[in-house]
């Protein structure tokens, strides 16, 4: 290298070295429901949750229905533009606009009712400086009945929700999968799958998989809440969102299957310990036997 290419070099990368610090650490969108009933008061929780991890987190708010004043004035909100038959948004658009205006060096799709604190931020923090290039992020959540709006922003109100998750909260089966944390660089193309119903997310995890994405687990350090809620707002309830529905036996369609098995571990996990590979994810299946029994059987004995 000559000293002229040298000298040319270096300003560029102490530029980019400052645009990067520049930017947040993650930009985490979502579609929203409408803020109607039991959806406003978990969505509201939820944003405030969320709005709580400072600078680090850019968010993107999606919707097909109106959003509500008071939120449009603290947050970047975005039209569903594409959607099915059926009127449900579509994810490949979804994806394909939050790319285009994101500014963090990571993504997470998280659903709009999903409680978060800081140790989701440390944890894509430490997923970033990893020795892994690319990765996906997954975690169980834990079920919790979050009845009223919590009192915004009441000093500790988080924390206590927290507490209140460990003594009351109902760690999910594996299969459910609320989240998804990624490099920049993955999902740049996807099917045309419809937001929030069945077999899509599995889809996610096995073709990362198949495509040699690490896996990673997170569940250990980055524990989330779901607030409890029906399933009244689609026809069919749990079952027909998940299974039965003409939407989600499209988006087995779209998925080449439902990849319940490769589309519901990890092949990696990230534990007090530090990052690490799993040998044997089916282990992983064998322990979560009892809670994927037990979904099993509120989705045949619950409509709502």
């Amino acid at each position: 290298m000559t000293p002229t290419t040298l000298s040319a070099a270096r300003p560029n990368a102490r530029l980019r070295k400052a645009e990067a610090n520049a930017r947040p650490l993650v930009t985490i969108f979502t579609v929203l429901k409408p803020f109607v009933g039991e959806a406003d008061t978990h969505q509201r929780n939820a944003l405030a949750s969320w709005q709580m991890l400072g600078p680090d987190v850019e968010i993107l708010l999606f919707s097909d229905t109106s959003i509500p004043d008071d939120l449009r004035a603290r947050f970047t909100c975005l039209p569903c533009i594409a959607t099915n038959e059926f009127g449900t948004p579509l994810l490949d658009d979804v994806f394909r606009v939050a790319a285009d205006i994101a500014r963090g060096s990571v993504r997470a799709f998280v659903n709009g009712d999903i409680v978060l604190d800081q140790r989701f931020t440390q944890s894509v923090r430490r997923l970033q400086d990893s020795d892994l290039a690319s990765w996906l992020a997954i975690g169980q959540r834990t079920e919790l009945d979050v009845p009223a709006a919590v009192q915004h922003p009441a000093a500790g109100w988080l924390d206590d929700c927290f507490q209140k998750c460990e003594t009351q909260g109902e760690l999910a089966s594996v299969v459910c999968k609320d989240y998804f944390i990624f490099t920049a660089d993955l999902f740049q193309d996807l099917p045309a799958f419809a937001i929030g119903r069945g077999n899509w997310d599995n889809w996610m995890v096995a073709h990362s998989k198949s495509n040699g994405i690490p896996v990673v687990d997170i569940t250990a350090v980055a524990p989330v809440i779901h607030q409890r809620h029906g399933y009244a707002h689609v026809s069919g309830g749990r079952g027909a969102v998940y299974v039965s529905g003409p939407e989600a036996k499209e988006n087995q369609r779209l998925a080449g299957g439902r990849h319940l098995i490769s589309g519901s571990t990890a092949n990696w996990r990230f534990d007090k310990s530090g990052i690490r590979r799993v040998r044997w994810t089916s282990w992983t299946l064998c322990k979560d036997a009892f809670r994927f029994a037990g979904l099993l059987l509120r989705m045949l004995m619950r409509s709502d």
